[in-house]
């Protein structure tokens, strides 16, 4: 096995925070520098559960958005169908029977085609132009532009 060449460091640290550290690594039964060690890698190499939620919630958020676009895409394009349905479609006087039939015959015929066309897999959403999704170098980015400076973040070994 080859050992790598480890430094010792003297940092200094509140008092109290010492404490919890003895406390914690007498619990554990782990060295204190390898605690130390540990989040000091997951500080400078920022994969620490704060970056990756960060990471996981921009993407969320990045979904959110395509989803209340198309959701307002559909909208729109229900309102101009329901819009020029209305514009060619004659009005038919009140009471006749075969108004009625044609109208429960064309309803019968619209949901049919609704759910021939969900079911194939076939979504409206699909002709539109789409953005691309995040590769992991944008997500990098997003997460360390939504990070706080190095300075002031706290690290595993605080707890707090």
């Amino acid at each position: 096995m080859i050992r790598t060449q480890r430094v010792r460091l003297h940092p200094y640290v509140e008092e109290a925070r010492a404490k919890r550290l003895s406390t914690y690594c007498a619990a554990t039964g782990i060295a204190s520098s390898s605690v130390i060690e540990a989040a000091l890698r997951q500080y400078l190499d920022e994969t620490s559960d704060k970056t990756l939620i960060l990471r996981l919630l921009g993407r969320l958020a990045r979904a959110q958005v395509r989803t209340q676009r198309d959701l307002e895409v559909l909208s729109e394009a229900f309102a101009v169908w329901v819009r020029i349905w209305f514009a060619h479609t004659p009005r038919i006087e009140d009471g006749t029977e075969l108004a009625r039939r044609t109208a429960e015959s064309r309803y019968a015929r619209f949901v049919e085609q609704i759910a021939e066309r969900f079911s194939g897999g076939e979504r409206f959403l699909d002709d539109l132009p789409r953005e691309g999704l995040a590769d992991e170098a944008e997500l990098t980015n997003l997460a360390a532009d939504a990070s706080p400076a190095h300075g002031s973040r706290s690290t595993v070994a605080d707890g707090e």
